[in-house]
């Protein structure tokens, strides 16, 4: 328990766990194994057109052996909803009965809606989708039987999709992102090889990076944060301000991968057990309109909202202060306005556009931005409100 701004305690409600975690050099070559160990026989390879075009994926293939159904090289940026239909009919015609995703967020997710059209005999992916009225409370409806085992191969640092019940797939033609959450979408295993991840540019490798630290530091001052949340959040931190930029720097550099690795999966385990806030809410919002990936507008975005929230967190802002190397105060508001320039300045130093002008969105639609982000569920855990007005000041002030 911690005491709360009130002086009540807040409890703690830690029931999120990921799957089984392999990690390690060359732990994908132990995958045909690890489809046994769930229960499964043959499994259809999701992954998009780099690990298809690089030896990602014959990796992948001499992990599985005989194992291997097919290949579907088709995965998208956003998991768009019809991308989804064309996987399930390949999914059926192969006749496995597991997934196995390789890939960034979008992979996984992938694997994660084909999940849900499965568990729904080939239904519609919107009925499950989450909804959220401003004041409410996150409606979501559960998915109607258990669905095939899912083993996810992240090559990049950043969804953590791989540990969490939730998924995203992105609706071009309405430019939203129907959100969904079900325990069923937990992959049941997760293989973290840093050799997956030397692939990833520079750039990616950035803004991936930086969808695990804006995990990791709202989950620091979300309003249902907890000692175990901020135990995971605060390590996550500390690995990636050390190690995401050398990563980028030396993309080989396999203790650096396996370091980011291991942050964004900590970051995935505090967010779900205790909730991130504003600096993902706009992120569904902008990467709904725009396809914008999800750690460009969480590199530009989360110092601000530092500025903001921060303070909230009171004392705790100086066990962030020394996560980022840097060395306590007297005064703990000092001390978190330190770690917000801290991180302005690690944003600074990463490959990554600085405002949201920079990737083309709209000043004309900033107010609308602002409204639909009132809508999505993640507001629901802030530390304290904020309203239409604040968050598009927060939009403005990096547009």
């Amino acid at each position: 328990m911690i005491e709360g701004k009130s002086g009540t305690a807040l409890p703690v409600d830690f029931g999120y766990w990921p799957g089984r975690i392999v990690s390690g050099r060359g732990a994908v070559a132990r995958l045909g194994e690890v489809v046994g160990q769930v229960g499964g026989k043959r499994a259809l390879v999701i992954c998009g057109s780099t690990v298809a075009r690089t030896d990602m994926l014959g990796k992948v293939k001499a992990g599985l052996g005989d194992r291997l159904a097919t290949v579907f090289a088709e995965a998208k940026s956003h998991t768009p909803v019809e991308m989804v239909e064309r996987c399930l009919g390949v999914f059926r015609e192969s006749a496995a009965d597991t997934i196995v995703t390789v890939g960034g967020g979008s992979a996984i997710d992938a694997g994660k809606a084909l999940q849900i059209r499965l568990a729904t005999d080939g239904g519609d992916l919107k009925p499950y989708a989450i909804s959220y009225s401003p004041g409410g409370a996150m409606e979501k409806r559960a998915l109607p039987k258990r669905t095939v085992p899912h083993i996810a191969v992240p090559t990049t640092a950043g969804s953590a999709s791989d540990v969490m019940p939730t998924a995203a797939s992105r609706d071009p033609q309405s430019r939203m992102k129907l959100l969904f959450w079900d325990d069923d979408l937990t992959p049941s295993a997760t293989v973290l090889d840093p050799e997956m991840a030397v692939h990833a540019s520079a750039a990616l490798t950035a803004a991936t990076g930086m969808t695990a630290m804006a995990r990791a530091i709202e989950t620091l001052y979300s309003a249902y944060r907890h000692p175990i949340s901020t135990g995971l959040g605060l390590h996550a931190a500390r690995l990636l301000y050390q190690s995401l930029p050398r990563a980028v720097a030396e993309p080989f550099d396999l203790d650096a991968r396996a370091a980011t690795q291991m942050a964004c999966t900590m970051s995935g385990m505090a967010a779900i057990n205790a909730m991130v806030s504003v600096v993902h809410a706009i992120g569904h919002i902008v990467g709904g309109r725009y396809g914008l990936q999800h750690g460009i507008s969480h590199s530009i975005l989360l110092a601000p909202a530092m500025r903001h929230l921060l303070p909230t967190i009171g004392g705790e802002q100086s066990l962030l202060l020394e996560a980022l190397g840097g060395a306590r105060s007297a005064s703990p508001d000092r001390d978190g306005a330190e770690c917000a320039e801290r991180i302005a300045t690690f944003v600074g130093q990463l490959p990554v556009p600085k405002r949201l002008r920079d990737v083309g969105v709209e000043e004309s639609e900033l107010p609308e931005i602002a409204r639909l982000t009132m809508f999505d569920y993640m507001m629901a855990n802030l530390p304290r409100p904020m309203t239409e007005d604040e968050v598009l000041a927060l939009i403005r002030s990096v547009w």
